[in-house]
């Protein structure tokens, strides 16, 4: 009897059960490699002290920065709010590059909202600028997650494309394929969820001495506070601690003195369709092993059609 590709159904459903099992495999240890890799002692930190955009990066990322820079700006009404909660600017653009990138954000045309500016300053010159520059000092590591999730969602793309061209053949010669349509369909869920996952927003993530100087300053702020002059000036190593923007930076807009005015900058809530989709995607990929696992005893009850055939693999 010829098999498809000399393969033997049950032989290929083997290497098949493998090859779907090895992108999550190969992800995780990626993963735990490149968490291990990024440890390294503690030691004073290399250049100035950082601004407080680059607090602000540290205990946010780059959404904070922008809600610092906008609490900055309409601190010193440069930014206004308008009813419809759009940023307008008021006064000349500022020279430093990431309030000039948000007061050009506040121009009309634009979707001037806090979430509008946070969307389009992400990956923003300026702001890959200053997280550049808080590696280079050793405060922040580039995140290896969405290179590790985008590797893992191609292998699964090609362990489903070469699945699919095996049932192709398995069918184009007349063998029986019962068992290897479920661990498609388990290919498939594994693929949708590796794509929604690899979407992941990437973003450089502190070190550990870049917790320890944003601890020592948002204490240093802390104390500020309770002294009873929560927006007076305040210095750990030149980088200033006090006002509206300090107060964002380490606390959020939330955190922004006026309740007015921050319950006007804080942008609504949304539901997270990230969250629930990879929720979804794994409840998806459990029907889909509980298929696989149905649709392996349909076959087993067509044993002898399928054993003759040389397995169910195709």
């Amino acid at each position: 009897m010829e098999y498809t590709w000399g393969i033997p159904g049950p032989t290929f459903l083997t290497i098949y059960a493998i090859l779907l099992v090895f992108p999550v495999v190969a992800g995780l240890v990626w993963t735990i490699a490149a968490k291990l890799g990024t440890r390294t002692p503690s030691a004073e930190v290399s250049g100035p002290q950082p601004t407080v955009y680059e607090f602000a990066y540290l205990a946010g990322g780059s959404d904070r920065v922008v809600d610092t820079a906008i609490a900055a700006l309409v601190d010193r009404g440069t930014l206004r709010v308008s009813s419809a909660k759009q940023l307008q600017l008021t006064g000349p653009e500022p020279a430093d590059p990431i309030e000039k990138a948000v007061a050009k954000s506040a121009r009309p045309g634009h979707n001037a909202t806090t979430r509008g500016i946070r969307d389009r300053l992400r990956l923003s010159g300026p702001m890959q600028a200053l997280a550049k520059d808080l590696e280079g000092r050793g405060l922040v590591v580039v995140d290896q997650g969405p290179r590790i999730r985008r590797v893992v969602y191609f292998l699964y793309l090609a362990v489903l494309v070469f699945g699919v061209v095996r049932l192709i053949a398995g069918l184009a010669g007349d063998r029986p394929v019962g068992f290897l349509i479920p661990m498609l369909i388990a290919a498939g869920g594994a693929t949708l969820i590796a794509r929604a996952l690899k979407n992941k927003r990437p973003g450089p993530r502190p070190t550990a001495e870049g917790n320890r100087v944003l601890h020592k300053a948002r204490s240093a702020h802390g104390r500020e506070r309770k002294r009873g002059i929560p927006n007076g000036p305040g210095y750990v190593g030149g980088a200033v601690l006090g006002g509206a923007a300090a107060a964002v930076a380490f606390g959020g807009l939330a955190s922004y003195p006026d309740e007015e005015l921050s319950a006007a900058l804080i942008p609504p809530q949304v539901s997270s369709g990230f969250g629930g989709g990879s929720s979804g995607g794994g409840s998806s990929c459990s029907s889909g092993g509980s298929s696989c696992s149905s649709g392996g005893s349909s076959c087993s009850s067509g044993g002898s059609s399928c054993g003759g055939g040389g397995g169910c693999g195709g």
